[in-house]
């Protein structure tokens, strides 16, 4: 079974890899993935993490919710 690419990135980036390679490549196949790109550069941790909150908060998401069933940490 294929593993979640989210899944995946959040696993090397914890291994401390650079997950760089893998985005850039994703975003020069994908048009939304390059959108993402764009829209997440040069933020630092708070400020991508205002900015999930905020697109959660507009889809009616609870960004806790999710990224805790997820296994994910977010930065305090």
């Amino acid at each position: 079974m294929m593993q979640n690419p989210f899944a995946v990135l959040l696993q090397m980036s914890q291994r401390g890899q650079n997950i760089m390679p893998v985005l850039q490549q994703a975003a020069r196949m994908n048009p939304q993935m390059a959108q993402a790109m764009r829209m997440i550069q040069g933020k630092n941790a708070e400020q991508l993490k205002q900015t999930a909150e905020n697109m959660a908060k507009e889809r009616g998401i609870d960004l806790e919710q999710m990224v805790q069933q997820m296994g994910i940490q977010l930065p305090k």
